[in-house]
């Protein structure tokens, strides 16, 4: 990792701990949906059509949970990741729509949190019981797993094709020219006697 970036790294870490209970799953979420955009971003052809994908008005895959969904249907994040980070989803979902006072400290946020998978860190210095810190822990390993992602993906971005020739697609004359041999071939005939 370039220095710069582990400079990155390490604030968000240090930002991470000192958020309050509800900004905690928010900000986690929004730099993983950060990380999900840039590789999709990486991915599909350059055009209006990305744009209108992602990033415009009413965007199809401008949620985190569709951007979710799209990497893990174009295998750009694995299954592992993919069920990680649905599961910070939805602990971001309930802290974004719960009344006042809700904390790491309720039943369903625990259960949620002890379902992370993320390593946790060996040692007894570690409260890894501690549903907050799970939640943090996870949310690190996979922004490290995701960091560079959109780079690797680069590599085998979309590009528009040019599926058909356009002079197989044109109309032809049997009297004239054989039929090309194509299964996807349609013919077309009149009738010598129209009624």
């Amino acid at each position: 990792m370039i220095k710069e970036d582990f400079k990155d790294i390490s604030n968000f870490f240090i930002e991470l701990q000192s958020e309050t209970d509800r900004g905690l799953p928010l900000v986690a979420s929004a730099l993983i949906d950060k990380k999900l955009l840039a590789t999709l971003q990486s991915f599909f052809c350059i055009g209006k059509a990305a744009n209108h994908l992602l990033i415009d008005n009413n965007a199809p895959l401008g949620s985190f949970s569709s951007r979710i969904e799209a990497c893990f249907a174009l295998g750009l994040i694995d299954e592992f990741e993919y069920k990680e980070i649905s599961l910070i989803r939805k602990i971001r979902n309930e802290f974004a729509h719960s009344l006042h006072g809700f904390s790491f400290k309720n039943e369903k946020v625990i259960g949620w949190c002890s379902n992370l998978q993320s390593d946790l860190p060996l040692g007894s210095d570690y409260p890894i019981n501690d549903p907050k810190y799970r939640f943090i822990n996870s949310t690190i390993c996979l922004v490290l797993r995701l960091y560079y992602r959109n780079e690797y993906v680069a590599k085998e971005k979309r590009n528009q094709k040019t599926w058909i020739d356009p002079n197989e697609m044109r109309w032809h004359s049997v009297l004239e020219e054989p039929l090309p041999d194509r299964k996807d071939l349609v013919v077309l005939t009149k009738s010598k006697n129209p009624k």
